[in-house]
This record gives structure tokens, C-alpha cells and sequence, in this order.
């Protein structure tokens, strides 16, 4: 028995919207991140600048530095969990179509089974 199952239209299906994902966020995350880099890069030009100009002592250019710190930390933060949000996405995605695919050819060869569609992975 020969099941319907095109792979070459599978694989393009899969490329295609995982470009779909990857610029649809990465469009939408670009602003976010130039905006965020350029006020830590300020940031520390100020600290840079105040520091040498004898604006500021140590103990308070500790401080500036340790804000700086945590506020790059937290930057980072948000830039690793909108990643693992595309990374879900595009998971979500790729075995939507894998599945569906399987699930489509069995159905179309009178199968009666559904194969479930698989959870993320843990990260």
C-alpha cells in the first residue's frame, strides 16, 4: 500500500514558515533591542566619561557600574526568553506539519489512527 506523503512539499512547508517565525520575530524584537543596547551603551560612556573626568568617586561609580550590571543581566534575561519563544514557536510549528503530514497520509490510506502531536522539549 502506497500512502500519499509528498516530502519535497513537506521540507518547503517547513522552511518557509519557519522563516515566517524567525522574521516575523526578529523584525519585532530588532527595535526592542537596538532601543536596549543603546541605553546601556550610553550607560556606560557616561560612567566612562564621569569616571575620568573625576565626575564621580569610586563608590558611586561602583554603583553605576553595578546598575549597569543588572540592568545588562536583565537585558539578557529577556533576550534568552524571547528566544526560547521562537524556539517553541518554530518547534510548534515543524512537528505541526510532521504530524499533520502523517496524520493526513493515514487518514487518506482509510487508517483510522491519529498519531498525537509531541510536547516540547524540556530545556
Amino acid at each position: 500500500m502506497t500512502i500519499p506523503f509528498d516530502t519535497e512539499a513537506i521540507g518547503k512547508d517547513i522552511v518557509d514558515t519557519l522563516n515566517g517565525i524567525l522574521n516575523d520575530d526578529i523584525s519585532r524584537y530588532v527595535s526592542f533591542f537596538k532601543s536596549q543596547t543603546l541605553g546601556l551603551a550610553k550607560q556606560a560612556a557616561w560612567i566612562a566619561e564621569a569616571t575620568a573626568t573625576g565626575e564621580i568617586d569610586a563608590d558611586t561609580r561602583d554603583w553605576f557600574i553595578g546598575n549597569l550590571q543588572r540592568m545588562t543581566e536583565d537585558f539578557i534575561r529577556t533576550l534568552v526568553g524571547l528566544t526560547l519563544l521562537t524556539i517553541e514557536k518554530a518547534w510548534n510549528a515543524v512537528v505541526g506539519i510532521l504530524w499533520g503530514a502523517i496524520n493526513t497520509a493515514l487518514d487518506a490510506a482509510s487508517i483510522p489512527i491519529q498519531i498525537p502531536v509531541p510536547s516540547a522539549p524540556s530545556s
